[in-house]
């Protein structure tokens, strides 16, 4: 089998006004995914949309993060948020908004589930933005496109994971 030339064929996005489901399939193992999911200190250098993100404490599988975004969808503006997330390695991780900027809503969860050639990486997202109500149609639009990049970008940072993993 191939490896994932263009993670970007493969990226499915269902869903519609803040209520998505996005999955790609990514030809590793689900603890493979898992260490880049998890990683959440990484992301400001790997996912576009993430300016910044920091662990505030972590209690087991209960972790606290603030994450800054900044991207097309929140107009240039750089909008806070901090987030409760409960894992349950290697296949899920749930999360939800206790405060942001500019948010009235967002919740959501990743799931790794193993697949014959790879696991499917799947993630459904609820979000509802607090901006004037001409201004939705454009941030869906742009979130959506938002949510098919950060997919490829995940799936590709997976897939490069395995190459620099010693033997």
């Amino acid at each position: 089998m191939p490896i994932l030339a263009s993670p970007a064929a493969r990226v499915n996005l269902k869903g519609s006004q803040g209520n998505y489901t996005a999955s790609v399939m990514v030809p590793v193992s689900a603890q493979q995914a898992w260490s880049v999911l998890s990683n959440y200190e990484s992301m400001p250098g790997l996912m576009p949309d993430i300016q910044q993100t920091k662990v505030l404490s972590r209690s087991g599988r209960h972790i606290e993060l603030s994450q800054t975004y900044k991207a097309p969808y929140t107009f240039g503006l750089s909008i806070k948020a901090n987030l409760q997330v409960q894992e349950t390695p290697p296949t899920k991780m749930s999360y939800s908004l206790i405060r942001g900027e500019r948010i009235k809503q967002l919740s959501g969860n990743w799931t790794i589930t193993p697949v014959k050639g790879g696991v499917l990486l799947k993630h459904q997202l609820q979000v509802v933005p607090q901006i004037p109500s001409f201004l939705l149609g454009t941030y869906y639009d742009l979130t959506e496109t938002n949510l098919r990049q950060s997919m490829q970008i995940l799936a590709k940072a997976m897939i490069n994971s395995v190459s620099r993993a010693p033997s």
